[in-house]
């Protein structure tokens, strides 16, 4: 009785993680089209705002309001964007890279991508020492 009773929990544990992972990938995948919406309202926003400072150059007008109203607009998406790209590297266990953004295993030194040094902590959360610090500059 007792190998069944362990086969139970274990299967159970399984099928717990599982369920907990395709919970997680589905958390993900909304906000990956939650990502996909604000770009293309971004890329709609850069069109109006092209065709703001088209019509005012064709027109010889100041139409400051406007183009400053569409450009607070993209850097509102932006912003939202970016966070929505943290919240994703962290649901996957992931740093963004500062530089590049690219999302880099959380203990890496160094950005796979373009190599800027990161904030490099180990799984117990301490700093790592540099090998060349005592040589110094």
């Amino acid at each position: 009785m007792g190998v069944w009773e362990d086969f139970f929990v274990k299967a159970k544990v399984a099928v717990d993680t599982l369920g907990e992972k395709a919970g997680q990938f589905v958390d993900v995948s909304k906000l990956n089209i939650k990502m996909a919406e604000l770009k293309n309202d971004m890329k709609n926003e850069y069109e109006t705002l092209g065709k703001a400072v088209y019509r005012a150059k064709k027109e010889q007008i100041e139409d400051d309001v406007t183009i400053n109203y569409e450009i607070a607009q993209i850097d509102n998406l932006s912003l939202q964007i970016e966070e929505l790209k943290k919240q994703i590297a962290a649901m996957k266990n992931k740093v963004l890279c500062q530089s590049c953004g690219q999302p880099n295993e959380i203990g890496s030194c160094y950005c796979a991508k373009c190599g800027e040094e990161l904030s490099c902590k180990k799984a117990s959360g301490t700093e790592t020492k540099d090998d060349f610090e005592d040589f110094g500059e």
